[in-house]
């Protein structure tokens, strides 16, 4: 597959004209306020929309931010490589691209760079993607930052739970909540970043949630492989059959945590699209509430994996076993 751009690399954004219409008022009227929230579903262009809109103030454009197209200039060059004096962007995410918390040491470089002259006046932005990888200890200090912003500084907060982001940040923040993208918007962004890419199944499993950024990451995880793994682990009858004790150590690695997630996602999606097929075949009213008890047990074992420690295996050996029951409308225990 072709390497894909980061958000900052992008010079084309497509879709949420909206939020884009709201921004382009705040930065004619000259009313940007000191901190911007941008949540919504992950890999749907809140971080890209983020660098590009930072682009815009940098140049300082008179034009409309709706017609602004990106220049593949010095502040751009800048910007894709990080070292761009007025823009500090704040993320942690591991060699997979899964997010690591972001300690207080991140925030209190920061605040020291925030004392520092801005090239040319004008803005300086602030970019954390996302909010919520923030350790406690790193909210806090940042809470006292957005109490006393610095003058001419912008915050770009992003996060993909904004009910998981802490009341006293959000009540200093002017909110833009991005929706999924449409079917037609999200082809047309996977047809720019790589022609090596065919997102059909994805779109067809995944609907409305199959972002851009969901697609790039499913491909990048071996979609197709795990796509097989999965059937076979439904097809099996037993545990003790032929690799699925191998597939379910397999991925039950640390290593393949990657690939562990979208294996679960993927029972998540089947147990879902099925629910309707099994619920034509209930006999008794206690079977639906035993029917629906699956959906929040694993949502449940799922959250709490990595909060206890829990084992990945066990967690994947007793989807094997429940996958069977439910493909056979065996839910009675």
């Amino acid at each position: 597959m072709n390497e894909i751009n980061e958000p900052w690399q992008n010079k084309l954004f497509i879709g949420h004209q909206p939020i884009i219409s709201q921004l382009n008022r705040l930065k004619n009227n000259n009313s940007l306020t000191n901190t911007l929230l941008f949540s919504g579903p992950i890999g749907i262009g809140k971080c890209t929309l983020a660098f590009r809109y930072s682009n815009y103030i940098f140049a300082d454009k008179t034009s409309s931010f709706m017609d602004y197209k990106q220049l593949d200039n010095n502040t751009f060059s800048q910007i894709s490589n990080h070292s761009y004096p007025n823009l500090h962007y704040i993320s942690n995410t591991d060699e997979n691209g899964s997010s690591l918390e972001i300690k207080i040491e991140e925030i209190r470089k920061l605040k020291e760079n925030l004392t520092g002259k801005l090239l040319n006046g004008g803005y300086r932005v602030i970019i954390i993607d996302t909010i919520n990888d923030l350790n406690k200890s790193a909210q806090n200090a940042l809470l006292k930052i957005l109490e006393e912003p610095p003058v001419n500084t912008l915050f770009i907060l992003i996060t993909h739970n904004i009910s998981n982001v802490p009341d006293t940040i959000l009540s200093r923040c002017l909110k833009f909540s991005f929706n999924a993208l449409s079917i037609s918007d999200t082809k047309e962004v996977i047809a720019h970043l790589s022609h090596e890419i065919n997102a059909e199944q994805i779109i067809d499993m995944y609907g409305i949630n199959a972002s851009p950024g969901k697609i790039v990451n499913l491909m990048n995880n071996n979609f197709e492989e795990i796509i097989q793994d999965f059937n076979d682990l439904i097809k099996s009858k037993k545990i003790n059959e032929k690799n699925t004790l191998k597939t379910i150590k397999h991925y039950s690695k640390k290593e393949n945590l990657g690939s562990f997630n979208i294996l679960f996602e993927l029972f998540m999606i089947w147990m879902k699209k099925n629910a309707i097929s099994f619920l034509a075949d209930l006999k008794e009213d206690y079977k639906l509430y035993e029917l629906l008890g699956y959906w929040d047990k694993y949502s449940d074992r799922y959250y709490n994996l990595n909060i206890f420690n829990l084992s990945r295996e066990e967690l994947l050996l007793n989807i094997h076993r429940d996958v069977w029951r439910l493909s056979k409308r065996e839910i009675d225990g």
